[in-house]
């Protein structure tokens, strides 16, 4: 029986080709059943999708085997499930590429390296 399970995260990572890791998302996210929403930018992914765990750890997996997204750091919630095992919270999967991963209206302002924002705050602990 499957158990749904639900994940959010994002990662600032500076993404050459956003088209591209789209691409693989809805390849990768598909395959696997998931449905939810991942929003790819120039810089970084962000998303939350849902599906039974199994199926959500290989997507973890994929995502961390990419080295941009190496240290991206997964939340993770219950879900609700549907007869045929999926989740009861997203409809579908949609898989969009935006100018900013995080909407300042500044796309050519925002400068990403590694794991952060350039001159941006600091990360706190929960």
């Amino acid at each position: 029986m499957a158990t749904p399970k639900v994940i959010l995260y994002y990662a600032f990572a500076p993404l050459a080709d956003p088209e591209a890791v789209k691409v693989w998302q809805l390849a990768l996210a598909g395959s696997l059943g998931l449905r939810g929403r991942v929003i790819v930018s120039p810089h970084g992914i962000n998303g939350t999708l849902g599906g039974d765990v199994i199926e959500l750890k290989k997507y973890v997996r994929a995502l961390k085997d990419y080295a941009p997204f190496k240290s991206v750091d997964m939340k993770w919630s219950d879900g609700e499930a549907l007869e045929d095992g999926t989740t009861a919270l997203f409809p579908r999967l949609s898989v969009k590429v935006r100018p900013e991963l995080v909407a300042f209206d500044a796309p050519d302002e925002v400068e990403v390296v590694e794991g952060a924002v350039v001159n941006g705050g600091t990360h706190l602990s929960p």
